[in-house]
């Protein structure tokens, strides 16, 4: 083990300036939300009895689990894309943030155990637009099919007033977001009338020397995009026909990609016996996201691959230091699942079947606090920042 390496002072700001300069302040949202809505929400409660239990109310943890015995304890989330849809816009490719949508809220259902069902989906649009709307509905399928849900049903505001002008003869502006529902299987040989179901996860069960597996990203999937914008286009002065270096591919096509979804890969992981000590969905906040895992721990991720070409390019052209692209971007690690030493070939091998090339990227460790190290990038972090190793 290395040296215990300086621990970063957590009552400094928590995130870094360019990306707020970009137009995310992540650290004025959340003292605003523990401020003032948090205690608001805690204290809404439901008055029905069909319902015993809801966890996960205000936590920041993936999802919220909701107890309607004697059925399955059902999860629910909601998230959206995000500025990603103004690259969308730009290009006029609608389909990728249709993925986005989907895999967005079903990759925070996987995290607590859950199967995903459904999902109801919600556009703000300023003018109606069937070509982009068949698009966006085409990507909404596609990322319905890969997770195995539904999409039963969604609403279409149009709020022209409320949203920014779009008369720049592009397409209409818009916000898309999902709210996704999922249960808890049942699990074993059922007896009588006693139905047993999967055990959420909340990551209390991540312990010293467990191993962290990392599955690989798509690119930046759909979060830090201000940042990114802010980067190539801002500073950098590129347009999407650019290409990426090393790749050759279209900057369109690299920041457009979607999302990947990882419903297939966690099912895996339960069909081969495993029972994941936590899972964490690397979105926004990127690799820090895994200290939302409840366990009193630190997790040294020490093999992590290389970042591919986009993420290089992003920092080069807005000359972003390690510790924003760290604390703001997936780096190529879109899930991480952590599972006991004695269980990490079986894992390795079910995510292999399941067609994802995941790889060990580290192990918990004992110090309390909650802490990402990075040795190779020489930085450690807590809470929404990465600071370097001193």
């Amino acid at each position: 083990m290395n040296a215990t390496p300086h621990i970063p002072d957590s009552t400094r700001a928590s995130v870094p300036a360019s990306y707020a300069q970009a137009g995310v302040d992540e650290e004025r949202e959340q003292v605003a939300f523990a401020r003032v809505m948090r205690p608001w929400l805690a204290r809404t409660k439901v008055k029905s009895p069909l319902v015993t239990s809801i966890t996960g109310l205000a936590s920041g943890y993936f999802a919220t689990i909701m107890h309607l015995p004697p059925g399955p304890p059902l999860a629910l989330t909601t998230d959206g894309v995000g500025t990603k849809i103004l690259l969308a816009r730009e290009a006029n490719r609608w389909e990728p943030i249709g993925v986005d949508c989907v895999a967005n809220n079903v990759n925070d259902l996987i995290c607590v155990g859950a199967v995903p069902l459904a999902l109801l989906d919600y556009m703000a649009i300023d003018r109606i637009d069937e070509g982009v709307f068949e698009e966006i509905a085409r990507g909404l399928f596609l990322g319905a099919e890969l997770a195995g849900i539904a999409i039963p049903g969604g609403e279409i505001a149009q709020i022209g007033a409320m949203l920014a002008a779009s008369d720049d003869g592009k397409g209409p502006m818009l916000d898309l977001v999902g709210t996704a529902i999922g249960a808890l299987p049942p699990v074993g040989a059922q007896t009588g009338t006693t139905i047993e179901y999967r055990q959420a996860i909340d990551g209390s069960a991540v312990r010293p020397g467990d191993v962290i597996i990392g599955l690989p990203s798509s690119g930046l999937h759909s979060n830090g995009y201000s940042l990114a914008r802010q980067a190539l286009f801002a500073k950098g002065g590129m347009t999407l026909e650019d290409h990426v270096p090393g790749s050759g591919r279209r900057l369109a096509d690299a920041l457009l990609q979607p999302t990947l979804v990882y419903v297939k890969a966690a099912e895996a992981l339960w069909a081969a016996g495993i029972t994941p000590r936590g899972m964490a969905h690397i979105s926004g906040g990127g690799l820090l996201n895994i200290t939302r895992l409840a366990a009193n721990v630190s997790y040294e991720l020490d093999t992590l691959p290389p970042a591919p070409d986009i993420f290089t390019l992003i920092a080069a052209a807005g000359d972003i230091d390690k510790a924003t692209m760290y604390a703001t971007l997936n780096m190529g690690i879109g899930f991480c699942v952590v599972v006991h030493e004695s269980q990490q070939r079986t894992a390795l091998e079910a995510l292999k079947q399941s067609g994802d090339d995941a790889i060990r990227i580290g192990t918990v460790t004992e110090r309390p606090g909650r802490f990402v190290e990075l040795p190779l990038a020489g930085l450690i972090g807590k809470g929404d920042t990465f600071e370097p190793v001193r």
